[in-house]
Formats: C-alpha cells, structure tokens, sequence
C-alpha cells in the first residue's frame, strides 16, 4: 500500500476537530490518529487499558516491527483525558478497544480509511488523505514548531534516522534556517 504524500497543514487539523456536531468516536479517532501519531493499525489495537495518564504515554504492543515489545508513546495530558472522557461515555472495561465498530469489536483500519476521507470533505479539505497522513502531518509541525529531527525520529519510533528523513518534506528553506542558529568561523 502506498501511503498519502499529502499533508494537512495547521488549519486543516483545526478543521476537522471543528466539525460541527462531529461525533464523539471521530472526534476520538482524530485524537488518536494526529496527537500521539499513531500508525492507524497501532491506534485500532489501543485499549482503554494502555491509556497511562500518570506517566502520560499510550502504550503500544503491536507496534511495526516490534513483535509484540511495548512502546510507549509520548501524549498530551488534555488528549489522553479527552479519549478517557470518551471511554467513560461508553461505559469501555480495561480490555476493550478504544476504536471499537458497532459491534463493540476492533474497528477495521480500510472503515478508519473511509471515514477521515468523508471527514474531510465535511471539514472542506480538498485532499483525498490516507490515515497515515495525520502522523506524517503531526511530525512536520512539531519539525515546523522547533523540534529537533532526532525526537521527532524517536517521536515516531523509526529505528533509523534515515527513515524519518525521507519522510518528511524538509526544504532548502529549513535547512538555511537550522545553518542560521549555527555560528561557524568566518574564513576569509
């Protein structure tokens, strides 16, 4: 499967959460798809169990290439309470999916697909997306917004900086900026 090469920028993010009468469960999908940048397959197999507000982390067990190792994944205290809020509305125990389909089993990642893609033409964003553009979109802002390439490597949990370099569109321009912030000798 070839992944979405489009990005969606800040306001576009803002767009979608602003829906009106978004439902909750998309609400929560785009939580998890944008914020801790989860592959959509990782974010289907969150239960509400690997919520850790305390150490303020997700963790993940089928995480790509992993085996079954735990990853932990850095998430905002607001956005983990958000997707707890939401557990707590639909009554979820400790082992059940928190991105669940109608029959209270692990939603299938090509109905995730189809819905951020209707969720799109809602928010008025003319991009045809995959689910994997909210984490390539999540690690170019925080590159725009000062992260260092290595954390946002480890952000994503590539296991080789290469990968997090091909991945995102890093220009001419955000090169000259991080030259700038360097003072090198003038060599005359």
């Amino acid at each position: 499967m070839k992944y979405s090469k489009v990005w969606l920028t800040p306001d576009e993010v803002k767009a979608l959460f602003a829906i009106p009468e978004l439902p909750e469960s998309y609400e929560t999908w785009l939580y998890m798809l944008y914020f801790p940048g989860l592959r959509v397959t990782e974010a289907t197999y969150v239960r509400l169990m690997d919520l850790d507000e305390k150490a303020e982390c997700i963790n993940i067990y089928k995480g790509k290439g992993r085996n079954g190792e735990l990853q932990r994944v850095p998430c905002e205290p607001h956005v983990l309470r958000r997707i707890k809020r939401y557990c707590e509305h639909h009554n979820l125990k400790p082992k059940d999916y928190v991105m669940f389909s109608n029959k209270g089993e692990r939603v299938h990642r090509s109905h995730v697909y189809r819905v951020v893609n209707q969720l799109c033409k809602q928010a008025k964003i003319d991009k045809r997306i995959g689910t994997h553009t909210f984490r390539r979109s999540r690690a170019e802002h925080l590159l725009d917004n000062g992260l260092e390439l290595t954390y946002v490597s480890k952000f994503l949990r590539h296991k080789n900086l290469s990968t997090t370099m091909a991945y995102l569109d890093i220009s001419v321009s955000d090169i000259q900026r991080e030259l700038e912030k360097i003072e090198m000798p003038v060599i005359v």
